[in-house]
């Protein structure tokens, strides 16, 4: 039987080498036509040079969840709410690149998070349910939103789990009760989006 033939895109993740530092993994080497976009807790994603497609390459000990994000991707993949799965492999998938601003970032650089935006990630994620999957860890920063005012969902792999995940309802509900409040900050600054996300994180262990 013929080797299969290699992608352009599994040489890519090739050359990418991780180096472990106490707990966290960092990117020691990767290919010039890649740059780095997004730092997760299970994996790192590339901007590729001259297409608009993003590389996310699972650290050694995640390579299981590639497995599951792919399947995911799969089954939304008539859903304009999320990206587009182009190729996938033991521990990497490519997918579109999504321009636009996190929500996370929203909140820290002042722009508005509109209600509509709420809506669509609403029904994003009931799109998903209908598909036989259970939206779980949904955050500020795998919710994205273009210059269009188009809402993306990204970094899907936990959707797959099976207990119950209340963290987008509790998300919303502080948006309905908070955001629009006098008190609200126009900024928000990163330490106390992360010191809430903490705190919350520990409560629900």
């Amino acid at each position: 039987m013929m080797p299969s033939s290699i992608t352009l895109y599994e040489t890519y993740a090739k050359t990418i080498v991780f180096q472990k530092n106490k707990s966290k993994y960092h990117v020691k080497a990767h290919h010039p036509d890649l740059t780095i976009c997004g730092i997760g807790r299970s994996a790192t994603a590339f901007k590729l040079k001259e297409e608009p497609l993003v590389l996310k390459v699972f650290y050694p000990p995640y390579e299981t969840i590639a497995e599951q994000e792919q399947h995911n991707y799969r089954k939304v993949k008539e859903s304009s709410y999320y990206p587009t799965l182009y190729e996938s492999g033991s521990n990497y998938l490519v997918i579109d690149y999504i321009d636009g601003r996190t929500f996370f970032q929203c909140l820290e650089e002042g722009i508005p998070i509109l209600p509509d935006y709420v809506h669509q990630v609403d029904q994003a994620l009931s799109y998903a349910k209908r598909q036989g999957l259970n939206p779980s860890d949904i955050h500020l920063h795998n919710l994205l939103v273009t210059k269009e005012n188009r809402v993306h969902i990204i970094d899907i792999a936990r959707f797959s789990q099976t207990k119950p995940c209340y963290q987008w309802n509790d998300l919303k509900a502080g948006y309905y009760k908070h955001y629009h409040r006098a008190y609200f900050p126009s900024k928000v600054p990163q330490w106390m989006m992360n010191l809430v996300a903490s705190i919350y994180r520990a409560t629900q262990q």
